[in-house]
């Protein structure tokens, strides 16, 4: 598996402040607004961002592509 690239991240963080609950969409905005080492470390400490609101999820794909 490559490597979530900048924009996966971005539209990862993007797709869970739209659909997440509130402490998802706070992590999200919190995402948002860090450096990349601080917002890698969110990504780290909460890998399920990735697995419930990542490209391979039907919101990522339909946010990223416009569709929501």
């Amino acid at each position: 598996m490559t490597p979530p690239t900048t924009s996966d991240l971005y539209w990862t963080l993007q797709t869970a402040l739209k659909y997440g609950g509130g402490f998802y969409r706070r992590l999200a905005d919190a995402g948002l607004a860090a450096d990349p080492a601080n917002r890698r470390r969110i990504f780290d400490t909460w890998p399920e961002l990735m697995t419930v609101y990542g490209p391979q999820t039907l919101p990522h794909r339909q946010l990223r592509e416009g569709w929501a």
